[in-house]
């Protein structure tokens, strides 16, 4: 749909209710499938509005991994976790520049919002325990059977038409209808045959996507990123963090965003980091390393796109490809044929169009490292790596923005603050339209926080919605 969200806040008067709903919420993604499910438990009548024909949203671009401690899974696989220490390694994360209320009650809520989804809601989430590190101290990302966005989506859609909440696809909301008080009173949405519909609020929840895809925005508040490659949902225009905005409401950490460095290209695909993570490396376009692959995983995607051509290559062996092939972005990355596979560097170098001498001596020292030779220039721990031998894998990777972190502020109810600390009183937000957890930088971006972020809110939100509603 082409229609421009840009009618912002309207006047009560303006409008024309054809229907008057008790808790509307915008957005069909992680954020606002987990507010539908979350309000209608609550007792409220509830529509979702999704602006293209079918829910999916930025989450079923992602991996579908929520990271959350003290859930029942990780206490039957006997991880040791909890809501405390996923909070320090939050703050460690973001060297302590992001909000410790904000983290105080996400990290304690994240866990019993993933057993909700599965007990409740029939969402079988599940530890992933071959994610390791990146700033977690525990094993905590779950996802869903397939470990896909696309599976998490299709299963929380389901479970959204299963409770009885009213879904309106191709429905994009153009505007909110607010009083004097900043109080919403409704949305107004445009159809795609050009059409508008006005629908009346007691209370609403935006989880629409950041605004990664709304180059004025991204180069206003991360002029880093202003032309850098995009993966990211058409319609993360910021549109939800512009109403919250002109309503009163304050706005933090503009400039976090999470990168990504293993974009496949030209396939324009997302690719598994499992592989660095047990011992790969990547090189740029002259076979030589660049950065310590671990030590910030979201700012990787700059430093890809730093390097010539804006290109890096994952070096990885037979044993690790062996080890990660039943992963879904390896099965996609395969059948595309993205992968290159040789006996030797040499040939390994040629398939991938790398010189061969540099990109030898680069896996020599990283071998060297390994063993404990030499230290490792970038500073990258390689304990308990994989050792690299032939015969050997790659792919060629750009660095891309993903999503932006920055947003509205909320309280732990998902309402919105204003400037001065006051709450609106029927406005909450999450997803792409809140302030994340990262703190104001690309570095502060700690594994499967986005979807953290989106279904904790998202259950808060919809929770309090409902109770507003209902008074």
């Amino acid at each position: 749909m082409s229609v421009k969200a840009d009618l912002g806040i309207l006047p009560t008067a303006q409008a024309y209710f054809a229907a008057q709903i008790p808790v509307v919420v915008v957005g069909g993604g992680a954020c606002g499938l987990t507010a539908a499910l979350a309000a209608r438990d609550g007792g409220a009548d509830t529509l979702l509005l999704e602006a293209d024909p079918v829910p999916q949203g930025t989450t079923a671009m992602s991996q579908g991994a929520i990271c959350a401690a003290g859930t029942k899974d990780q206490a039957r696989l006997g991880i040791d976790d909890t809501p405390e220490l996923f909070y320090a390694d939050v703050m460690a994360k973001t060297e302590g520049r992001t909000d410790p209320e904000l983290v105080r009650f996400v990290t304690k809520a994240a866990g019993p919002a993933v057993d909700w989804l599965t007990e409740r809601h029939d969402i079988p989430f599940s530890v992933d325990t071959s994610w390791k590190g990146l700033g977690h101290s525990r094993q905590r990302l779950h996802g869903p059977p397939e470990r896909t966005g696309s599976d998490l989506s299709g299963r929380l859609v389901r479970a959204v038409e299963k409770a009885g909440v009213d879904i309106l696809c191709s429905a994009r909301a153009v505007g909110l209808f607010a009083d004097a008080e900043g109080r919403v009173t409704g949305v107004r949405i445009a159809r795609p045959d050009g059409t508008h519909e006005d629908i009346g609020c007691g209370a609403l929840v935006l989880g629409t996507c950041g605004f990664a895809a709304n180059p004025e925005m991204v180069a206003e508040n991360i002029p880093g990123m202003a032309g850098v490659a995009t993966y990211t949902w058409e319609n993360a225009c910021g549109d939800g963090i512009r109403w919250g905005a002109q309503l009163g409401g304050a706005t933090a950490d503009m400039t976090a965003f999470q990168g990504y460095g293993s974009l496949a290209v030209p396939q324009q695909m997302l690719f598994n980091y499992n592989f660095i993570i047990d011992g790969g490396v990547m090189v740029n376009r002259n076979g030589v390393r660049f950065s310590d692959e671990l030590a910030d995983i979201s700012g990787q995607g700059l430093y890809v796109h730093r390097q010539p051509d804006h290109l890096a290559y994952m070096i990885w062996d037979a044993t690790l490809q062996d080890r990660y092939k039943h992963v879904h972005e390896t099965k996609q990355a395969l059948s595309l044929n993205a992968i290159k596979f040789a006996d030797t560097v040499e040939d390994l170098a040629r398939a991938l169009d790398l010189p061969p001498a540099a990109l030898a001596a680069t896996l020599a020292e990283v071998r060297e490292v390994k063993e404990g030779r030499k230290a490792d220039p970038f500073g990258r721990s390689f304990a308990g790596a994989h050792q690299l031998s032939p015969p050997y894998a790659g792919i060629r990777v750009t660095g891309a923005l993903f999503h932006t972190q920055g947003g509205l502020v909320v309280n732990h109810d998902a309402q919105v603050r204003r400037g001065d600390g006051t709450l609106l009183p029927n406005l909450f937000a999450g997803g792409g339209t809140a302030r994340g957890m990262s703190g104001p930088t690309m570095s502060g971006y700690i594994p499967a926080s986005g979807i953290c972020m989106a279904i904790t809110l998202g259950r808060l939100g919809g929770a309090a919605a409902a109770k507003v509603a209902a008074r």
